[in-house]
């Protein structure tokens, strides 16, 4: 993908990691996983207060994981011109 900026010499190409990017999807669909499929089998027992809370840090890990993923996925690279040297 190219884009051009307005006032600036040059070009700015961004280049995507799918690799990152398919990371930083899985990561996301594993915090959804943990809190639709996998806290709901401990419910009305004992352990429920327990294993929530080790979900909402494990989450809060895995979101900020993703965000780091999603960050170095996507890496801009400034090009000169032809004409310039």
């Amino acid at each position: 993908m190219v884009l051009i900026r307005p006032g600036k010499v040059g070009m700015i190409k961004i280049k995507i990691n799918f690799f990152n990017l398919i990371a930083a999807v899985c990561s996301l669909l594993l915090v959804v996983y943990a809190w639709t499929m996998f806290l709901p089998m401990f419910e009305g027992l004992t352990q429920y207060s327990e294993v929530r809370n080790i979900i909402i840090v494990l989450s809060l890990l895995l979101l900020a994981v993703s965000i780091l993923q999603f960050y170095v996925a996507f890496r801009k690279e400034e090009t000169k011109p032809k004409d310039q040297s």
